[in-house]
């Protein structure tokens, strides 16, 4: 995304294409497996709900969030919707909390923190509460996908949501003039990256592997995200790297072996 911005795309266009790329890729990638690219009719209204607004819901309030406070707090408060998942699927009655669940969850959490190195000065109140129904809004988007990619393919999910959150930043960009349609090549292979990996890569991923352990495991795991941001801005933008960062990424992955010692017992 840093790529992008740097190249002169503003966020309407980065979020237009980024969305639009991925659901060609997964559509593409759908041809090629020889597997049906038809939504079926009963999958249309959660669908909508699910690309159409919960996840142009999501993108807009992180945006503002951090436009008001630190990118490292956002990052916390946004990284608090694994916690939201689980308590919202005990809730409804989707799955049961154990202890080791609940201590994965909280050395996570922990280590993101350090990852994070987050400074807790004077904050911007409507940042906060943009960031954490951000959150919020991530955790309904995960409930939400469980839902159906229980019974359809992640990649048939992926592609139609994608579709539908494309669609409406391109409508508001081209109403609002601020969707860009000449920028440089280096713009364009950004777009198609961030849209290869975040989306096509990353979330196809982590609806299958939602497939597999159900919505609390697979947000838990996520965690890592963060620590993986990290190691790729090392490695391809040069970015600083200490050993708080180390210490984070560490602490994390212990966490997420107290959730597999977790599912081990259950």
């Amino acid at each position: 995304m840093k790529v992008a911005f740097a190249a002169g795309v503003n966020l309407t266009t980065l979020l237009a294409f980024r969305f639009l790329f991925s659901a060609a890729l997964c559509i593409g990638a759908l041809r090629f497996k020889g597997q049906s690219l038809v939504l079926p009719r009963a999958y249309w209204p959660r669908i909508l709900v699910l690309g159409g607004l919960v996840h142009v819901a999501v993108s807009i309030l992180y945006t503002l969030s951090v436009q008001l406070l630190p990118a490292s707090l956002t990052g916390l408060i946004f990284y608090l919707y694994p916690a939201m998942v689980t308590g919202l699927a005990v809730l409804i009655g989707r799955e049961a909390l154990n202890r080791l669940k609940l201590a994965a969850l909280l050395v996570c959490f922990a280590g993101l923190l350090q990852v994070l190195g987050v400074s807790f000065g004077a904050v911007s109140t409507a940042g906060l509460l943009f960031g954490v129904v951000a959150a919020f809004g991530q955790a309904c988007h995960v409930l939400l996908s469980h839902s159906i990619v229980t019974t359809l393919s992640p990649l048939l999910t992926v592609g139609w949501s994608a579709l539908t959150t494309s669609a409406v930043f391109i409508v508001y960009g081209a109403i609002s003039g601020e969707l860009q349609l000449t920028l440089p090549p280096v713009a364009w292979a950004a777009l198609f990256g961030t849209a290869f990996f975040a989306n096509f890569i990353g979330i196809v991923l982590f609806f299958a592997g939602m497939r597999l352990v159900g919505p609390s495991d697979a947000s838990i795991v996520m965690n890592l995200e963060p620590v993986l941001t990290v190691v790729l801005s090392v490695l391809l933008l040069g970015e600083s790297f200490g050993w708080p960062q180390a210490a984070g990424g560490a602490i994390i992955l212990a966490g997420l072996f107290i959730l597999h010692r977790g599912e081990a017992v259950e």
